[in-house]
């Protein structure tokens, strides 16, 4: 995924007349993975971690469901 984003180092440097306005930054993000260990599987931490993850996600959907 690519996320861009203003960068407002080289804005402020370019604040001078016939200069850019602004300046855009492309930057990579990593996927979002689970924690792995040297042989690629998960560790226990990483799927306790999921785990709850969905637990809570699913806990706020339910109650949306339940106050709408």
């Amino acid at each position: 995924m690519r996320v861009v984003k203003f960068d407002i180092d080289a804005y402020n440097q370019t604040k001078g007349t016939g200069t850019p306005v602004y300046s855009i930054v492309e930057e990579n993000i990593p996927d979002i993975e689970p924690v792995s260990d040297e042989n690629g599987e998960p560790t226990r931490g990483g799927k306790i971690g999921y785990a709850l993850a969905y637990i809570v996600m699913a806990g706020f959907i339910g109650t949306l469901f339940l106050y709408i």
